[in-house]
């Protein structure tokens, strides 16, 4: 629908504003750095990148059995890990995934958190880019 739109903001977040939100809160990285330091920040994000495919895997294997606690609880679980991520979207699907009466809407927040990974992973290596290597 539409093209990534990059809003830096000296005094606010920095998020990149799609047609389906934002992609990430600069804001939630920065706590995490504050409380310890990059290390902690980049391991987190490392680890969150590594997990979240799995955890949408879950999902979908859940969905894919009419095991609708199953997705549920891998949506609680994500749920959580994106909020202190900073990947608000993601954040935004798992709740409505954890409170939505009828399961038969599942597949497609199954697919609208693939979607909202990859835009989540393009806008981390805009927000906080890594140093090239000497």
């Amino acid at each position: 629908m539409g093209v990534p739109i990059l809003f830096l903001h000296l005094s606010g977040p920095m998020m990149i504003t799609t047609a389906h939100g934002n992609a990430g809160d600069a804001d939630a990285l920065a706590r995490l750095e504050r409380f310890g330091g990059l290390k902690l920040r980049e391991e987190l994000t490392t680890l969150f990148l590594q997990e979240a495919p799995e955890r949408i895997a879950s999902g979908r294997a859940a969905f894919a059995a009419s095991d609708v606690a199953g997705v549920r609880a891998m949506a609680h679980a994500l749920k959580s890990s994106a909020g202190q991520m900073g990947a608000r979207r993601m954040q935004e699907i798992c709740e409505r995934v954890e409170s939505q009466d009828d399961p038969s809407d599942f597949a497609s927040a199954l697919s609208e958190l693939d979607e909202a990974l990859s835009r989540y992973r393009s806008w981390l290596t805009t927000a906080f880019p890594r140093p090239e290597s000497p």
